[in-house]
């Protein structure tokens, strides 16, 4: 049985935000659910299909059987194949923006973390063309503009937990790593947040999920975004 779990208090949200003049949000979990008309498995299946056409050697065999694209973009050793993987997937993530599922109040927790004066990123292991037509699609583009940090085109290994897209986040923007935080729905989030020194709120969309996100420190983590709009309105505006 789970354990009850009733997250931070509302002082500390608070507190969590008001430390943070800049804000790296997860994109899949915290703003939308990217996969949910468009099934992650039905890509990773197409993934797969295209490795087994090429007769493509893997690292570890066991990463292709999943449903997880992005595991199975980790796991070819030939450079070009990977690249071929790296456009399918980003071209499908693409069409899962279109059918995306929004985050319940996380465009009110946008718009309000914006209008308080905080910095908006997002930091993510999907491509950044897929967010671009997400956050437009949804008139939440005008609060990040080019601030869109995804995978590297250029090795599939600096996706999360690695840190890079959070350290290109932060020497992009010119911010030190402890004026941000990070909100993110999986331990490979609360990873990357660990390696680049960057506080860490987990995001989860119900009690059964906390768990994973602990996995690496005992996190805070918030259960679904009501708590978090309302420390969000409630918290005082980042200090300069």
């Amino acid at each position: 049985m789970t354990s009850a779990y009733n997250g931070p208090s509302a002082a500390r949200l608070q507190a969590l935000l008001a430390r943070a003049a800049c804000l790296l949000l997860d994109f899949d979990g915290p703003v939308c659910r990217l996969f949910q008309g468009y099934p992650s498995g039905d890509i990773a299946a197409d993934l797969r299909a295209y490795l087994a056409e090429r007769g493509s050697p893997v690292k570890d065999p066991g990463l292709i059987t999943g449903t997880n694209p992005h595991e199975i973009l980790r796991a070819t050793t030939n450079g070009e194949l990977a690249a071929g993987l790296e456009l399918l997937l980003a071209e499908a993530e693409e069409v899962a923006a279109h059918s995306a599922e929004p985050t319940p109040l996380a465009a009110r927790f946008i718009r309000t973390a914006a209008g308080s004066g905080r910095v908006l990123a997002i930091t993510t292991n999907n491509a950044p063309a897929a967010v671009a037509v997400y956050l437009k699609e949804h008139g939440l583009e005008g609060f990040f503009g080019q601030r869109i940090f995804g995978r590297s085109t250029r090795d599939p290994a600096l996706m999360k937990p690695h840190p890079d897209c959070l350290l290109r986040a932060i020497e992009t923007l010119g911010v030190r790593p402890g004026d941000c935080l990070m909100i993110g729905d999986s331990a490979a989030d609360a990873a990357a947040a660990k390696a680049a020194h960057v506080p860490f709120l987990g995001y989860a969309r119900s009690a059964d999920r906390v768990a994973r996100l602990r996995t690496v420190d005992p996190h805070p983590v918030v259960i679904g975004m009501p708590g978090l709009v309302a420390a969000i309105e409630g918290a005082a505006r980042p200090t300069a």
